[in-house]
């Protein structure tokens, strides 16, 4: 760890990490105890990032104290303390993120995100509860920086410049992209099958010198940005060669882009801001455009569209994007431009068979199990495939079936809520049924009239709720009936 990399504010960080795991009589300096002293010490950006993300500083480090305080200890505090594997892994971690970040020394905000970051050792207990990622800090960094500031680049001597510059690209990187890379390596994207033959071709293209952007075109719900997710979870996995390893797949919002570009130009700067730090990366960024067709056309006022702004780029090999659309659109607006359609290649993405499809909704069956907290059988799974083959064929798989699973979860659950509150319900006015029916046995109508009048009230609210009651489990209902007798 080379210490001359750090500010004083960050060395005080290191300091306090120390004297953290000394309190609590710890072997080492762990990654919690940094992330302790990073939100301890005061007067850095630190305060600011949390504060942005809606988390309350002292409420971060009582949470991860209250962790520590549940750790082994030793029964007597070390003098030497020294940082274990981890945390040197985070401190070195640190200084790759004040290189993307264009700062000359390493400040805690950059310790907060390699401590954050999907690969760092920190507690998942405590991620989970401060549901802070890195992804989060890079936006507050971003969103942070006033416009005037981002946009202007004050008279300088021309290393200062260059630097302002390049804060300038990453954060208009950071404010209308996602890192999908990290979305995969913290696990938010759903397992990628049947779709390898695509991945391969997409690899192959994105290997090449010349036109190495695809442009994967199919159908809606047909898979395309699973394929894209899938890509990104293989260069986590390491499952790509070489010339790929490490690289960023960053997700463009284009609505974002294009959103509060009120003055002429501003669109254009924006863009060109973006691609310019996509073209320095040298080949380490990769875009992903959903909805590809819109470049064609977004831009407008009259001023250049962002096909026009990115077709040097994608010509000279300095960009590698890979885009999505459909047939449709691709065909109405991308092929009719002939200089930006050959500077793309086509990958098309076919709708799964009836197979295909079963082994892609089983595939991904887990995730929407841990999110229901049900369990489908193998039945239902390719029952979902069958009948939205047969009866929805205007949609495409996988996508409808996994929307009938889904859909079909939620409304089991709507009706367990409904049915929790109501069949106790029921069964209390069926006991008062019962004791309203002694109450008029026997007796005439015409002589106690008040009595058979609460009788048949009970009854018809009864009634009524028994009917609501069969509309939502009728089936369930018969079924349980037709057993019982």
């Amino acid at each position: 760890m080379d210490i001359a990399s750090y500010s004083s504010d960050s060395r005080a960080v290191i300091k306090i990490a120390k004297e953290v795991a000394a309190e609590f009589k710890h072997a080492e300096i762990e990654v919690e105890h940094l992330l302790v002293a990073t939100v301890r010490q005061e007067g850095t950006e630190v305060e600011s990032i949390l504060t942005q993300l809606g988390k309350n500083p002292s409420g971060v480090a009582s949470l991860t104290e209250a962790h520590l305080k549940e750790q082994s200890s030793r029964a007597t505090a070390r003098e030497n303390l020294t940082a274990s594997p981890s945390t040197q892994a985070v401190l070195t971690q640190a200084i790759d993120e004040k290189a993307k970040l264009y700062d000359a020394l390493v400040e805690p905000e950059h310790i907060l995100i390699a401590i954050f970051d999907p690969k760092s050792a920190l507690s998942p207990y405590l991620r989970e509860k401060l549901g802070i990622t890195k992804e989060d800090i890079y936006k507050a960094i971003a969103e942070s920086k006033a416009v005037e500031e981002i946009a202007s680049t004050p008279s300088a001597p021309a290393g200062e410049a260059a630097v302002a510059e390049g804060k300038k690209e990453v954060s208009g990187t950071l404010r209308y992209c996602i890192d999908m890379t990290n979305q995969a390596a913290a696990g938010e994207f759903d397992p990628m099958i049947g779709r390898e033959p695509e991945l391969q071709q997409v690899i192959q293209i994105l290997l090449r010198r010349r036109k190495n952007s695809p442009v994967l075109v199919g159908g809606a719900g047909v898979g395309k940005s699973a394929i894209v997710e899938g890509f990104a979870q293989a260069v986590i996995d390491d499952q790509v060669p070489k010339a790929l390893s490490g690289v960023k797949v960053m997700s463009l919002d284009m609505g974002s882009l294009v959103a509060g570009a009120k003055y002429k130009g501003e669109f254009e700067e924006r863009f060109k801001t973006l691609i310019g730090e996509v073209v320095k990366s040298g080949g380490k960024m990769i875009l992903f455009i959903d909805e590809i067709h819109t470049i064609a056309a977004a831009g407008g006022g009259g001023g250049m569209d962002a096909g026009n702004l990115i077709k040097p780029a994608l010509a000279r090999g300095q960009i590698r994007l890979i885009g999505a659309t459909t047939e449709d659109e691709y065909t109405k607006h991308l092929e009719k431009d002939k200089a930006l359609d050959r500077r793309f290649e086509k990958v098309k993405v076919e709708e799964p068979n009836y197979d295909d499809a079963v082994r892609i909704a089983r595939g991904v069956i887990p995730k929407y199990q841990e999110h229901h907290k049900i369990v489908y059988t193998d039945e239902a799974v390719s029952g979902a495939v069958k009948y939205s083959q047969r009866y929805l064929s205007e949609r495409n798989l996988p996508d409808i079936a996994l929307d009938i699973i889904d859909e079909a979860a939620s409304e089991y659950h709507v009706k367990k809520e409904f049915s929790a509150v109501k069949v106790p319900a029921l069964e209390k006015q069926i006991a008062e049924l019962e004791k309203l029916f002694k109450q008029c046995k026997g007796k005439s109508s015409e002589k106690h009239p008040e009595e058979f009048q609460q009788l048949e009230t009970a009854y018809d609210e009864f009634s009524r709720n028994f009917e609501r009651l069969h509309g939502f489990w009728g089936h369930r209902l018969e079924v349980q009936s037709g057993a019982k007798k």
